[in-house]
């Protein structure tokens, strides 16, 4: 698997005026109205998880420990250690879990753990969604009484510091679904409901959710109860990182890049399975190519110290594993500085359109920037963004001004005003063209818990004049996950059943329009403001009530094989004990959905594949009430396009042209795609 991961702070921005910092959890709260919801609810996260894949956690932090002293930590679980793969009660198979007894033991003298949280990051976005201010009530979290999960999934491989010694790189793309499998698998041990945050960084992917991470999430949240993933948009915005254009049939189109960082810059191309585009890669000393489009079933690679090039025809694996019958070309540049170009012409087009992206867009805090130089397109959503369950927010200013432990005033500016968007945080729209975005929350910068050990602690500009050494600034789109994070636990605390989809939608009807985020919906806000008062009081208007809507069905599945007519439509009963007056949204050219009758009203499911590639496409198609109090629900369409069938001779169990009643037919092909014999289809009339 080829990933590339840009952190949202790696070790390079820990340094004095990191690009993403600004204000005191206590402000947070104020301006999410976290505090008003908490003395008009009563709620703080109690009997809810908050689990936490990121880069570990300081496992003896006052912020996650009872008044008793014994931790708040319900299970750590470091995949990037595999010492205890084996051990009893690891079924995974890989990682190393310490449970909470273990936890509890060390903190009272026991052995300690080997589990660290060697940068800083884990343990600050934590703190902000679960932190309990122990040491400083004043920079308590949003739910401070959750129960925490801790699952390790990187390392950033951050350098020695103090007495600390270095952290080797680690990153493994197919351990996050082990994470979500655990938090979730663990949630359903301790019979609570859980929100869970993945903030690792940006990645790179087809940014349409079709990915085997969108798709891992998309299977395991949604429409289950008690169950909440917020898998981050990025910390992208602001950078040309998203390019957009069409190919001329026989023509062909140059896309340039600048390459402003030294290492290696990963190029993302996805364009239609019908068309075949050859590739031309000029660097700055040496051009190579012209590399032929690989066929349907194909992959192209080749690898040099300056570029490693791979381009997957429409049904061959994908970098990312998606399934959408797009072909992909993928390329890490890892030759020197300067502008690059790579030339698409058009062998064959039907089509003609491409989206791509870079990754890393730049370097923190220097004028470095990897960026296009041509065909750049709106948005910059990462992949992980761009899933249908989840939920995503964009990052705002609240304040640019703070004091450090030595007293000096620090102030930032370039990166937003207050009430703005952080000028860094990703948005949408998605290569699809959904919103990407749900709400905007407040979080850069925050102040939150920070292991004093780790590197972020080393940079005294980092750490606040009242925290004492164990708070400290943090921001970006990795700690306004937590901030919506926490909102969602204690809206979880107050009705556990409540699903993805359901929330989704309570925050966008709750969330409040300013003069910054002006009319919404749009990419770059979403639906707003997150307002933790309104989406509660939401929540409680539903409490005890019986306001959801009924589906038949919440699962349709349509199979069209190439050549043949479309399928049938596919048709659903949504009922409810208030108006059904409701709107169904598919995000997918292939579908279309039409409503007739009143209460119960019947939803009619129509495909439209002509034109896709072999593969299984997939849609959650929200269903969203008129009424503020009903809460939406979804249906999951899937659509499984296989090859044209060849049909080469029909026996039948009686004379032909007659078939015999209950006799048997059996149907002798081949997929014309791949020439093998071996399909038979067998049935009675």
């Amino acid at each position: 698997m080829l990933f590339a991961v840009r952190c949202s702070r790696s070790s390079v921005l820990i340094l004095a005026l990191a690009a993403c910092r600004l204000f005191a959890l206590d402000k947070v709260r104020a301006e999410t109205h976290v505090d008003d919801a908490i003395a008009k609810f009563g709620v703080s996260g109690k009997g809810v998880i908050f689990g936490m894949l990121d880069r570990g956690i300081d496992w003896q932090s006052n912020d996650f420990r009872n008044a008793d002293g014994t931790t708040r930590i319900a299970y750590i679980f470091d995949l990037t250690d595999d010492t205890g793969a084996k051990a009893a009660g690891n079924t995974y198979g890989v990682g190393t879990i310490y449970t909470q007894d273990q936890i509890n033991t060390a903190l009272q003298g026991g052995p300690a753990l080997a589990t660290r949280d060697a940068l800083g990051h884990g343990t600050a976005n934590t703190g902000i969604a679960a932190g309990n201010g122990r040491n400083n009530p004043k920079y308590r979290g949003i739910a401070p009484q959750a129960t925490i999960i801790t699952v390790k999934v990187v390392a950033d491989g951050t350098p020695a510091h103090g007495d600390q010694p270095a952290e080797a790189a680690f990153y493994e793309g197919e351990r996050i679904a082990v994470a979500i499998d655990f938090v979730r698998d663990k949630a359903l041990e301790l019979g609570m409901p859980a929100v869970m945050v993945l903030d690792i960084g940006s990645i790179g992917g087809p940014t349409d959710g079709t990915s085997d991470i969108s798709r891992k999430i998309d299977s395991t949240v949604g429409t289950v109860p008690g169950l909440v993933l917020i898998p981050g948009a990025g910390d992208d915005g602001g950078q040309p990182n998203r390019a957009g254009g069409s190919v001329p049939a026989g023509g062909q189109t140059d896309i340039k890049i600048n390459k402003g960082v030294a290492g290696s810059l990963y190029f993302n191309l996805w364009y239609s399975g019908s068309d075949r585009f050859d590739v031309t890669i000029q660097t700055p000393d040496t051009t190579y190519g012209p590399f032929l489009a690989p066929a349907a079933n194909a992959v192209d690679f080749h690898i040099n110290s300056e570029v490693a090039y791979y381009h997957s025809g429409s049904t061959a694996p994908k970098s990312s594993g998606s399934t959408n019958g797009k072909q992909e070309l993928y390329i890490a540049i890892n030759g020197p500085v300067g502008t690059y170009t790579v030339t698409l012409a058009g062998a064959t087009v039907v089509d003609g359109h491409f989206d791509a992206t870079l990754n890393p867009s730049a370097e923190w805090n220097t004028s470095k920037l990897n960026g296009f130089l041509s065909f750049t397109a709106p948005g910059s959503i990462s992949d992980f963004g761009s899933t249908r369950n989840s939920i995503n927010d964009a990052c705002y200013v609240v304040r640019t001004t703070w004091i450090d432990i030595d007293g000096i005033t620090r102030t930032q500016t370039g990166q937003g005003q207050p009430g703005d968007l952080w000028l860094g945080t990703s948005v949408g729209p998605t290569f699809d063209g959904r919103l990407g975005i749900d709400v905007g929350a407040p979080a850069n910068n925050i102040i939150t818990a920070y292991a004093p050990k780790s590197y972020w602690a080393t940079a005294r500009g980092n750490l606040i004049n009242d925290g004492n050494g164990l708070y400290g600034i943090a921001g970006a789109n990795s700690s306004s996950n937590p901030v919506v994070a926490g909102v969602i636990a204690l809206m979880l605390e107050m009705n556990p059943a409540l699903n993805a989809i359901q929330i989704k939608d309570i925050l966008q009807k709750t969330a409040r329009a300013d003069n910054f985020t002006g009319q919404v919906p749009n990419p770059k806000w979403g639906y707003g403001k997150i307002d933790a008062l309104a989406a509660l009081n939401a929540v409680s208007a539903l409490s005890g009530s019986e306001a959801t809507l009924a589906l038949s069905e919440s699962t349709i599945n349509f199979s069209y094989a190439l050549g043949s007519p479309a399928p049938p439509a596919n048709s659903i009963t949504v009922a409810g004990q208030n108006s059904v007056a409701i709107s169904a949204l598919p995000s997918v050219p292939w579908l279309t959905v039409s409503s007739s009758g009143t209460n119960p009203v019947t939803l009619t499911f129509q495909t439209s594949p002509s034109g896709l590639q072999p593969g299984t496409y997939s849609s959650v198609v929200p269903i969203l009430p008129a009424d503020s109090q009903t809460l939406a629900e979804a249906v999951t369409v899937s659509l499984t396009v296989l090859p044209a069938l060849a049909i080469t001779s029909v026996n039948t169990a009686a004379g032909f042209p007659d078939i015999a009643q209950n006799g048997q037919i059996e149907i002798k092909g081949y997929p014309v795609a791949r020439k093998s014999p071996h399909l038979h289809a067998r049935g009675k009339r």
